[in-house]
């Protein structure tokens, strides 16, 4: 074993050195703020689980809550925002990179 020990850590230096903290951080930070608040990974999804919490019926005292769930719902689960999170990470032809995130994501379904 300790023979194979500097040949994993030369691979893990390659690794550490040639990627990109920033650029990874932010892409996991995207994809962790759409899991963690688009529930389901879907509007549908989402906005079910919204109206299965506070009611398909909206009343006074579900108003604000089903409303701000709603809310984030639709922000959250949107493509253009996710793909707006993911393109902080850009570094050139960012306007390309945006409307091809869109469309690419868009066609499969995300987030629908």
């Amino acid at each position: 074993m300790t023979r194979f020990l500097p040949f994993f850590l030369a691979i893990a230096l390659l690794g550490i050195v040639s990627c990109n903290t920033g650029e990874r951080d932010i892409k996991g930070n995207a994809l962790a703020t759409f899991y963690a608040n688009c529930t389901g990974g879907s509007y549908p999804a989402c906005k079910n689980a919204c109206e299965n919490k506070y009611g398909t019926t909206v009343t006074t005292t579900n108003l604000a809550g089903l409303n701000s769930c709603l809310t984030s719902c639709n922000t959250s689960c949107n493509v253009s925002t996710f793909c707006f999170q993911l393109s902080q990470s850009c570094k050139s032809d960012c306007d390309s990179y945006m409307t091809n995130c869109v469309l690419i994501l868009g066609a499969t379904g995300f987030g629908q």
